[in-house]
């Protein structure tokens, strides 16, 4: 039951992300007045869009698959912060405020902080990956570490004297602060530095542990987020370093700032549908099924309703739910032939190793039901075989027996890969 629960949680907050991030750029594209810059285009199609939805369907496509994978739920963190509607309600203010209430005084609070969620969980998800777990318990410090700078930057900054929005665009006095705003300026910005150094480099260290005690095809996994995650890391440390201002606002620094953190999930989308990761390859295939199947379903239900519904009128002069009846048993006969040919669509332009190792042993079935040759039967076997598992090399043994207790004693098939196995 708590698996489910978790499970419809994460479905749950998809949904979330996909609608805010659609409404987001929907009140983007009308309260748009002039020609959009390269920096406007990268905020509403780079962070309000293609940063929660990429996020948000791939983490709860791992949570379906594997619950407490924490890997997922850093990745659903990221996208419900990227969606977060804070700083479209700020932008939307018709002048700076003159004085700070409690409902803006949450909002300026809850947006100076917003940025966390998106970063910490893109360092700690190389310390997850690919189990979801950190490759021993030595290891947990490192998420208590990134915690403990969360619960320091979030107090620290609810006391400051001064609080504004994000962008710096107007600041007001806080009524509940007492720390200078100068603690910006002093020892906290390099001891934050260090921290967050110390955060990347221990969990890029893990990843390397973890991949001396892999085997091969984890190997393959963890070399794919190591180049991903170098490259948000050198972004990353560009920005740091210089003004982050002056990288952010110029447009090309915004973007390769969201490609480099798209190639996150990209590299765990490379892991998962090449290498197999999760075993999620399944869950893809269903979805494309069932999505295309569903929709060819519901443009003929609607098309046969609309195109009997205007027969019936014709010629009866009226309308009738006969016509809805009839639609409703069409579509219930239509729909197991239609799921064989998508299904075989799908495997065919998506799955093709899978698809033609089943047409292999569909043709062997056909071979096997009809042939009595005892020879030909032998070779269709050892063809299927050779063609589905693309082994080096096959033999087939079969043991001389009394007829009367053939069915008894089955004979085996041996398979050879490349590093000498053998299968029996």
């Amino acid at each position: 039951m708590k698996e489910r629960r978790n499970v419809l949680l994460a479905w749950i907050l998809c949904v979330i992300c996909l609608v805010g991030s659609v409404t987001q750029l929907i009140i983007w594209a009308v309260q748009l007045t002039a020609p959009p810059s390269l920096f406007d285009l990268v905020e509403a199609f780079g962070w309000a869009l293609a940063v929660p939805v990429v996020f948000s369907i791939l983490a709860a496509l791992i949570i379906a698959r594997h619950p407490g994978n924490r890997v997922g739920w850093l990745m659903m963190l990221i996208a419900f912060a990227a969606v977060s509607p804070i700083p479209t309600i700020l932008a939307s203010l018709p002048a700076p405020p003159t004085m700070v209430t409690p409902g803006l005084w949450l909002l300026l609070w809850l947006d100076n902080w917003s940025w966390i969620p998106v970063i910490f969980p893109v360092f700690l998800i190389p310390l997850h990956f690919p189990t979801g777990r950190p490759p021993s318990s030595r290891w947990n410090w490192v998420n208590w570490l990134a915690i403990g700078m969360w619960l320091f930057f979030i107090i620290l900054g609810s006391f400051i004297d001064s609080i504004g929005p994000l962008s710096g665009a107007w600041t007001l006095p806080n009524p509940v602060g007492f720390f200078p705003s100068e603690v910006w300026q002093g020892p906290i910005p390099i001891l934050w530095g260090l921290g967050l150094a110390t955060v990347v480099l221990a969990s890029v260290a893990s990843l390397f542990v973890r991949y001396r005690r892999a085997q091969s095809g984890e190997r393959q996994q963890i070399k794919w987020l190591l180049y991903a995650g170098a490259l948000f890391v050198v972004i990353y440390t560009l920005m740091y370093f210089t003004s982050e201002s002056i990288f952010m606002s110029s447009g090309w620094g915004n973007l390769l700032f969201v490609l480099s953190l798209l190639a996150m999930p990209a590299a765990i989308a490379i892991a998962i549908l090449r290498y197999r990761l999760y075993d999620i390859d399944l869950i893809i295939r269903r979805t494309l099924q069932y999505t295309l199947m569903t929709g060819l379903l519901a443009l003929v239900y609607f098309v046969s309703v609309v195109l009997l519904q205007s027969l019936f009128e014709v010629l009866t002069v009226q309308q009738s739910p006969i016509v809805i009846v009839i639609s409703t048993l069409g579509i219930a006969a239509l729909f197991y032939p239609l799921r064989i040919r998508v299904q075989d669509f799908i495997d065919r332009r998506f799955f093709r190793k899978k698809y033609d190792a089943e047409q292999t042993l569909v043709r062997f079935a056909a071979v096997a039901r009809d042939e009595v040759d005892m020879d030909k039967l032998t070779s269709a076997l050892l063809n299927a075989v050779e063609e589905s598992m693309q082994s080096e090399r096959v033999n087939l043994w079969l043991k001389r027996m009394n007829p009367a207790r053939f069915e008894n004693s089955p004979g085996s098939v041996q398979i050879f890969n490349g590093d000498s196995s053998e299968l029996s």
